[in-house]
């Protein structure tokens, strides 16, 4: 019984809470980038990045030891551009800790070719976090974006030089997919991970959309992925919940019942 109430408030807390927390992460505030000293093809995708962060309105930190900070505390987004980096343990309790709390995390993944240990680390993540098992696969660089990375700046093709990707998005969703029904970039929004259903979680497989060379699609794709990030909203498909009881259902339906109810004093104030 407890597991079942537990569920069904926080999807009540979720309800009432979204509209602010979306405001919440689309204010200015802080941003950390997290590279190596010479980047992974070089220095120019952390600096193309940062120039994007603080053109949507944040002040950016951008860290190039290498070093994940033990505390993302307060951070509205973070991305780790390492894309040859396996995850350590304690950078994965930091970023388990920092999703849990409501962050929005990006870590960057590659093609089969190129960094093969980062991405099976990334695999092993999402698994541990929640987002269910999935296999990486070559796909093409050709790809669709997917609602609602096609938006605020127009997408709709997004023409990738050297991307990797996944046959599934696990419990989340594909950010673009090609003609195959692959993904090059998954998203795993509110609601997505399991053991962290308040943070939200984007990989791309491919550092070449952030660089100097970037088409106009990749461009396109950094400017929504960051509005995303700053208000994410639920895509794709939750883990599976067990069905209600009979007795959790009326407690439940008494839980919307007040909801709703706070909500039209809310309106009506």
């Amino acid at each position: 019984m407890n597991f079942y109430l537990g569920r069904a408030m926080y999807g009540v807390l979720l309800v009432l809470s979204v509209p602010f927390l979306n405001t919440l992460q689309a204010a200015s505030g802080p941003a950390t980038i997290i590279d190596l000293s010479g980047g992974c093809a070089g220095t120019a995708e952390r600096t193309n990045l940062a120039a994007a962060l603080t053109s949507a309105g944040y002040t950016v930190t951008t860290i190039t030891t290498g070093v994940v900070p033990s505390d993302l505390t307060g951070q509205q987004q973070v991305w780790d551009i390492r894309c040859q980096n396996v995850l350590t343990a304690p950078e994965i309790t930091t970023f388990n800790a920092y999703l849990a709390s409501g962050g929005s995390l990006f870590l960057l993944g590659e093609n089969l070719g190129y960094a093969a240990a980062r991405d099976a680390s990334l695999i092993s993540y999402i698994a541990g976090v929640g987002g269910g098992s999935l296999t990486l696969t070559a796909t093409a660089n050709a790809q669709t974006a997917q609602p609602p990375f096609t938006g605020p700046t127009t997408l709709s093709t997004v023409n990738y030089r050297a991307v990797g990707g996944t046959q599934t998005a696990g419990t989340g969703a594909f950010v673009t997919t090609d003609t195959s029904g692959y993904g090059g970039a998954i998203v795993l929004g509110p609601g997505s991970l399991s053991s962290a259903p308040s943070g939200t979680l984007i990989i791309v497989w491919d550092v070449n959309f952030m660089d100097s060379s970037r088409t106009a699609g990749e461009t396109a794709l950094l400017n929504n992925l960051i509005a995303y990030l700053a208000a994410p909203v639920p895509v794709g498909t939750p883990p599976a919940v067990p069905a209600l009881s009979p007795s959790a259902m009326l407690v439940l339906s008494l839980l919307l019942g007040c909801a709703g109810f706070l909500l039209l004093r809310r309106r009506f104030a």
